[in-house]
C-alpha cells in the first residue's frame, strides 16, 4: 500500500484529499503544519508528498526546497496541489524541486494519475542512477 503525506493548512481540504485517497487504497498521513511536515516526511518516509503552496509561516515552495536538502527526503516524490495560478508556477515548481503540479480542485482520477506518475518518475530516476 502506497503511503501519501498530505500537507495543507485548510483542514477541510486536508480531510477531503485524505478521504479521496483512502477510497482508492492509499494509506494517508496528514498535517496542516508545514514545519511539522518536514519531520513527518523524515520519520514516515511516504511514497509521495502532496504539498499545498499557499500556507502561512512556510509556503510549499520553501517546504519543498527543505525536503530536497535533507538526505532522507531528497529523492521523495513531491507534488504541489494548489489553487495558486501564477504565470511563473512551472518555473517556481522546477526551482523548488517539485515533480508535478495538480490544480485545485482536483478530481480523484487526476490526483491518482499524478501521484502515480510522480512516483514512477522518481523510481525511473533512481534506477538510471544505479
Amino acid at each position: 500500500m502506497k503511503r501519501i503525506l498530505i500537507v495543507d493548512d485548510e483542514v477541510d481540504t486536508l480531510n477531503l484529499l485524505q478521504m479521496m485517497l483512502e477510497i482508492v487504497g492509499y494509506a494517508v498521513i496528514t498535517t496542516s503544519d508545514p514545519a511539522y511536515a518536514l519531520t513527518l516526511a523524515e520519520i514516515e518516509k511516504p511514497d509521495c508528498v502532496l504539498l499545498d503552496i499557499m500556507m502561512p509561516q512556510l509556503d510549499g515552495f520553501t517546504v519543498c526546497k527543505m525536503l530536497r536538502l535533507h538526505p532522507t527526503t531528497h529523492n521523495m516524490p513531491i507534488v504541489f496541489i494548489t489553487a495558486y495560478q501564477a504565470s511563473n508556477l512551472e518555473a517556481r515548481r522546477m526551482e523548488a524541486g517539485a515533480d508535478m503540479v495538480v490544480p485545485k480542485p482536483a478530481s480523484m482520477d487526476a490526483l491518482v494519475k499524478t501521484i502515480d506518475s510522480a512516483i514512477a518518475l522518481r523510481q525511473n530516476q533512481a534506477a538510471q542512477s544505479n
